[in-house]
């Protein structure tokens, strides 16, 4: 049998489609534009495909999150106690800074005690000193008395509520203040 010949039907005219502008677009179309849907397609296949690795990669970073958040709360513990034992070290240095004070306001004043004479209470702050204190005799009671007014170190000094008893001898209370040389500033080291 012979060939059968090849039937073409072109309903679209293929002589007059390339001179309008609604051939033009349909040229182009069928020509450009479906690389341009080829393109699209594999633009759109490459983001789902992708969105796999992402959803991987977020799972994972919540799971790091988690792991790191368990590690926090079961050192919590561990940092209340580091952080209450930072403070007390601050305030041990504190008071190590201001300690000397104190012992230098305690040996100035044992210097100026005579024999006979001592303390019963002593309060020391910062710069101001109050204290009962004793004389078994009227000899340490006037030494002790010119010992306080010869000394530069004490200021504004007070005494009151003089008071003599047999067994315990004269009784009194003293303040007096630093003089401004005698305030000290915190220890360098």
């Amino acid at each position: 049998m012979p060939a059968a010949p090849k039937i073409s039907i072109n309903l679209l005219g293929l002589e007059q489609q390339e001179h309008t502008p609604v051939g033009r677009f349909i040229g182009w179309v069928t020509t450009y534009g479906r690389y341009i849907m080829v393109t699209t397609e594999m633009i759109v296949l490459v983001a789902f495909l992708s969105r796999f690795s992402l959803d991987r990669q977020l799972t994972d970073l919540k799971d790091e999150i988690q792991q790191k958040q368990d590690i926090i709360a079961a050192n919590q513990d561990l940092e209340i106690e580091f952080r209450q034992t930072q403070d007390s070290l601050n305030k041990i240095k504190t008071i190590l800074t201001t300690q000397e004070i104190p012992t230098k306001t305690i040996n100035i004043l044992h210097s100026l005690l005579p024999s006979g004479t001592y303390f019963q209470t002593l309060s020391i702050n910062k710069n101001k000193i109050t204290s009962q204190v004793s004389s078994l005799t009227v000899q340490s009671f006037s030494q002790f008395l010119i010992n306080l007014s010869s000394t530069k170190q004490l200021s504004s000094i007070e005494i009151g509520t003089v008071d003599k008893q047999t067994v315990q001898g004269i009784q009194y209370t003293l303040s007096a203040e630093l003089a401004q040389a005698q305030i000290m500033q915190p220890a360098k080291k």
